[in-house]
């Protein structure tokens, strides 16, 4: 919740600065919304600026799991989408069609933890084999802390007051994966060891090449808006 907090932050600060000007003239265009997507659960707060133009901040949560198999270790992998998005909506054609280009301050990441089969420790070091169920992996994917974004949206109440329905696409650049702090944890700290090293530094580029996906992520979603 903490880290929630601090990404609303630089979105909504910048969003409510501008949008006080209308709230004595033009409260009505003021906006909120939830929305749920492929970046999880949200809440936005958006306000006009210009004829067919507005403006969007917002914060978004998902966490989920999913495993792969890699050069014999089984990963389990747990992404958490945990970012907030400043975001400018233009209407070019003043109805419900709009197109959209920000940022999002991000603070995505992936866990990673491995599990390590006897079959491949390296030789030098097969004595130990027999604590492999007691050995894994264990590190973390990060991305760019600010990532572009750029979309295209359809809003049925674009320039009216109500409940309303939004449905928007688009991709975030994220940035390459870069694995961190990648390690392995056993009984005694093998780490140290020139194997061990070079062994890890393999898997991190593995890892990296098996999330590049995560580099330009795809943004859909589905809003519930309300226009005051």
């Amino acid at each position: 919740m903490q880290r929630t907090a601090n990404l609303i932050a630089p979105a909504l600060t910048c969003l409510l600065l501008i949008s006080t000007p209308h709230l004595s003239s033009a409260a009505e265009g003021l906006g909120i919304a939830v929305k749920a997507g492929t970046l999880g659960v949200g809440a936005e707060l958006s306000t006009p600026l210009l004829p067919n133009t507005r403006l969007r901040g917002g914060v978004n949560y998902l966490k989920y799991e999913f495993e792969s198999t890699i050069s014999d270790i089984d990963y389990e992998f747990e992404p958490e989408h945990n970012s907030a998005s400043l975001v400018l909506d233009v209407h070019p054609f003043g109805g419900a069609f709009f197109i959209s280009g920000g940022a999002y301050f991000n603070n995505n990441n992936v866990g990673v933890t491995g599990t390590i089969d006897s079959g491949i420790i390296p030789a030098d070091y097969y004595r130990y084999a027999f604590l492999a169920d007691l050995v894994s992996i264990s590190g973390d994917v990060e991305f760019n802390p600010v990532a572009p974004y750029a979309g295209i949206g359809w809003r049925s109440n674009s320039d009216t007051s109500g409940w309303g329905f939004a449905i928007e696409l688009g991709v975030l650049y994220q940035g390459a994966p870069d694995v961190k702090n990648l390690r392995v944890n056993a009984p005694i700290d093998v780490n140290g060891f020139d194997d061990v090293q070079r062994f890890l530094a393999e898997q991190e580029q593995e890892i990296e090449d098996e999330l590049d996906w995560f580099e330009f992520y795809p943004v859909a979603s589905a809003m519930l808006t309300y226009h005051f």
